[in-house]
C-alpha cells in the first residue's frame, strides 16, 4: 500500500510539473527557408512572427554585432504584447525573442535573427578557348570565326531566370521588343558565336522581384573574324602569330613530342578545327610523349605556354 501511495504521489507531481512548463518557440513563413534560425527579407515585404498560445506575451529585440558574445542589450518592444509580431525591412540585423507567462509558468523563446536577402551583385565570367582569341582592350576581344566564348553568371545559385543581351540596352530592365535581347536565352550561361556586346539581367530566385542589370561597363565586346593570329578554323589553314615549336612526328597516329628539349611548359592545349578544347596537359616536357591516339583523324592546333609567359602555336595532323 505504501509503495502504491509513493507511486501515485510521483505521478501527481510529474503531472503538475508538466502542466507548469511552457516552451515558447517562434515561427514565421520565411524562418529557416535558407538558414536555420534566420529570417531573410525580400525588398518591400513584412514578416509576421508567431508563438504558441499563452496568457501574456512581451517581444524583445537585440541589435546584431560582429562581436562574440553579443553584448548589445535586449530591449522590450513597446506595445508588442500579443501572440504575433510584424517586422519589416527596418528590422534587419536584429535578433528577436518573446517572453511568455501561463499560470505559474514564465519562459522565453530561443532567439531568431532577421536579415535582408544578401546577394552578390551581378558579375560575369568569360571563358575563351585557348588559341582562338586575343584581348584588344578592357572588355573587348577578337575571336576566330567558327570559335565561341562562354559567358556565365558568377552567382548562378543566387539568380534565377536571366535575360541575355547582344548589345547594351537603353533601359535598366528589358522590355518587349528590346533589340538587344537574345530571344530564348534565359539560363545562367550563354555561348556566344557572333559579334556583339554581351551581358545579362537577372532576378534572384529567393526574391523574384529583386532584379539586377550587369553594369554596362562589365559587358564584353566580341569581334568575330578571320584575324591574322588564327586564320580560318573551318579549313584548317592556320596562320601562326607566335613562333612554332618542335612537333614530332607530324603526322602521327599515337604519340606526339612537343617543345624544346631544355624547356618545361606550363600548359599544353590541343584544339580541334571547330575551336573545341580536346586535350590539356600541365607542366609538360618535350621528353614526355603526349598520347593523341583517342583523337579523331584530322587537323589540330597546339597552344603551348612556357614558364616565362611565351605562347607558341603549332598545327599537327592526326592520322
Amino acid at each position: 500500500m505504501k509503495t502504491k501511495l509513493i507511486f501515485l504521489t510521483f505521478l501527481l507531481f510529474s503531472f503538475l510539473n508538466l502542466k507548469a512548463q511552457c516552451n515558447p518557440t517562434i515561427t514565421s513563413p520565411r524562418l529557416g527557408a535558407i538558414f536555420s534560425e534566420k529570417i531573410l527579407f525580400c525588398e518591400g515585404e513584412d514578416e509576421v512572427l508567431s508563438t504558441q498560445t499563452f496568457s501574456t506575451y512581451q517581444w524583445y529585440k537585440q541589435e546584431w554585432t560582429w562581436q562574440t558574445p553579443n553584448n548589445n542589450p535586449w530591449v522590450a518592444i513597446p506595445g508588442a504584447t500579443s501572440q504575433q509580431l510584424t517586422i519589416n525591412g527596418g528590422d534587419q540585423l536584429f535578433y528577436f525573442k518573446v517572453k511568455v507567462t501561463d499560470g505559474d509558468c514564465a519562459a522565453e523563446s530561443p532567439a531568431v535573427m532577421a536579415d535582408g536577402y544578401m546577394y552578390g551583385l551581378p558579375a560575369m565570367i568569360s571563358t575563351f578557348i585557348p588559341g582562338t582569341y586575343e584581348i584588344t582592350d578592357t572588355g573587348e576581344a577578337n575571336i576566330c570565326e567558327g570559335a565561341s566564348v562562354t559567358f556565365e553568371n558568377v552567382f548562378p545559385v543566387v539568380y534565377g531566370t536571366h535575360t541575355w543581351f547582344k548589345c547594351v540596352p537603353s533601359t535598366s530592365a528589358p522590355f518587349t521588343g528590346d533589340p538587344c535581347v537574345i530571344p530564348g536565352a534565359i539560363g545562367d550561361t550563354y555561348k556566344a558565336e557572333k559579334s556583339g556586346k554581351y551581358g545579362f539581367y537577372a532576378c534572384t530566385e529567393y526574391c523574384p522581384n529583386q532584379c539586377q542589370m550587369l553594369d554596362p561597363f562589365s559587358f564584353v565586346q566580341l569581334n568575330f573574324g578571320n584575324w591574322p593570329f588564327c586564320g580560318d578554323l573551318g579549313t584548317g589553314e592556320i596562320k601562326l602569330k607566335s613562333n612554332a615549336l618542335n612537333i614530332y612526328p607530324n603526322p602521327t597516329a599515337q604519340f606526339l613530342y612537343i617543345g624544346k628539349e631544355s624547356e618545361v611548359y606550363k600548359e599544353i592545349t590541343i584544339i580541334d578545327m571547330s575551336g573545341k578544347l580536346v586535350l590539356k596537359k600541365n607542366d609538360h616536357q618535350y621528353k614526355q610523349p603526349v598520347d593523341v591516339s583517342h583523337l579523331v583523324p584530322g587537323n589540330y592546333i597546339i597552344v603551348s605556354k612556357s614558364k616565362n609567359g611565351e605562347v607558341y602555336r603549332n598545327k599537327f595532323i592526326k592520322k
